[in-house]
């Protein structure tokens, strides 16, 4: 029911409100009303929504309130406008009747309200000349983008409020055609990435869980973006691979795949998400040849230098590359972060640079594309180890297009271009001392 959907979406912006991510407060959320599947996408296109827009809707609020609202009295009225303003299920009195009924519930004291703010001719919505409260992001970040980007930053602002396609990558061993003809007999609206060659963007509505491609391994939820990691990492036969931040496994996975005889081992420092990493690994059939490390990947030790073939850093970073899929992220992010990243990003890429083999490739990776995070870093390590050599990516990218978009050896992917994410990737050998490459 619309009702049982409404209230999971307030449980979950309450959740966001307290810090927890956005897909893990849906999650619990969904979870907690035992919502039928029909439901539970509701409730998520309804969370989603009003995070992607909520400055808009506090404008529209503002424009008919006098007084600060309590936390759960905005979610109430932001609800019903995203609602009004963005979907089309139910008519206007049925939307203002339901948040009013939800106020009784979760804020009494604040029914009239309510009830007298959204009876005030729903339609009167107004855009505001501003362009952070029109596409609803922080100010700082919409005046960076102006000063870097001064003819794109509203196409940029209004990409990274579109919904995103759910992106498959497709095993090795499975066929993308007869997977996209099999989606197409479902009736569910997919197309090939014209771009990274195992990719399938999902445009319709597909639950993954009921689909038997999905439970044999045949596919997996990356980003195409994420996809050339493992593309530019290209490690040597029979390679150890670590992936120093490794999160949930979508690289470490797709590196096995790619490349049967690599073994890899997978770090970091929350165990549920490796928990989740193995989960995919046995689902992808490739868990005999990955080892998780639960720690802190600063803490490799000396002792452990010249471990590993090839190292993949896809860094811990801002998130500022991905803001239509980390709907939550544009809310907590701060401009002075990017420098505290920064800082974090090079601790773990001396880590990295210790424990790789001589010869063998570094790939540092980022979902943002701050220069903070990104040719700073770069800048900064390269000063202290001048032996790493910059080895362009752009032999390893799997299409010309993406080829032709490489500059000063590392791929710079700005968001919404060619409907990806933003995203940086950059590649370095670790070369004999004296010069050149081990043979």
């Amino acid at each position: 029911m619309e009702g049982s959907a409404r209230a999971a979406a307030f449980d979950a912006l309450a959740r966001v409100g307290r810090g927890v991510p956005v897909a893990d407060a849906v999650d619990e959320a969904s979870r907690r009303a035992q919502l039928t599947r029909e439901d539970r996408r509701l409730a998520t296109q309804l969370t989603y929504g009003v995070l992607r827009h909520r400055s808009l809707l506090d404008y529209w609020i503002a424009r008919r309130t006098t007084s600060r609202l309590e936390p759960a009295v905005a979610n109430v009225l932001r609800l019903a406008f995203f609602q009004a303003a963005f979907l089309d299920r139910i008519p206007e009195y049925a939307l203002v009747s339901s948040a009013v009924e939800q106020a009784k519930r979760v804020a009494p004291a604040a029914q009239g309200l309510v009830n007298a703010v959204l009876r005030r001719r729903l339609d009167d919505r107004p855009l505001p000349e501003d362009l952070a409260t029109r596409y609803s992001h922080p100010t700082w970040l919409v005046e960076r983008w102006q000063r870097r980007w001064p003819a794109d930053v509203e196409e940029l602002l209004r990409a990274a409020n579109r919904v995103p396609p759910l992106t498959l990558r497709v095993s090795p061993d499975w066929s993308r055609d007869e997977l996209l003809a099999d989606l197409a007999r479902r009736q569910v609206a997919a197309e090939a990435s014209p771009l990274v060659p195992e990719a399938i963007r999902v445009n319709g509505s597909l639950w993954l869980e009921d689909w038997d491609a999905f439970a044999e391994g045949g596919v997996t939820v990356q980003d195409e973006s994420s996809m050339l990691t493992a593309h530019v990492l290209a490690p040597p036969p029979d390679a150890v691979v670590l992936d120093l931040a490794a999160g949930v496994g979508g690289k470490t996975c797709h590196i096995l795949q790619r490349w049967p005889t690599v073994t890899a081992v997978a770090w970091d420092q929350d165990g549920r998400r490796l928990d989740r990493l193995m989960a995919n690994a046995r689902r992808l059939g490739v868990a005999n040849r990955v080892r998780v490390h639960e720690g802190d990947g600063r803490q490799l030790t000396p002792g452990e230098a010249g471990t590993f073939d090839a190292v993949v850093l896809d860094a811990p970073c801002s998130g500022l590359g991905v803001l239509r899929r980390r709907v939550d992220a544009r809310w907590r992010r701060r401009e002075t972060d990017l420098r505290r990243h920064q800082t974090l990003q090079l601790e773990l890429l001396e880590a990295a640079w210790r424990v790789v083999a001589t010869g063998g490739p570094v790939v540092y990776s980022t979902c943002s594309v701050e220069p903070e995070e990104t040719a700073e870093v770069l800048a900064h390590f390269r000063r202290r180890h001048p032996e790493a050599r910059p080895d362009p990516v752009g032999p390893f990218l799997p299409s010309a297009a993406l080829r032709r978009r490489v500059g000063a050896a590392a791929l710079t992917w700005r968001p919404s271009e060619d409907r990806l994410d933003g995203f940086f990737v950059a590649r370095f050998m670790k070369d004999v001392p004296g010069g050149g490459a081990r043979a």
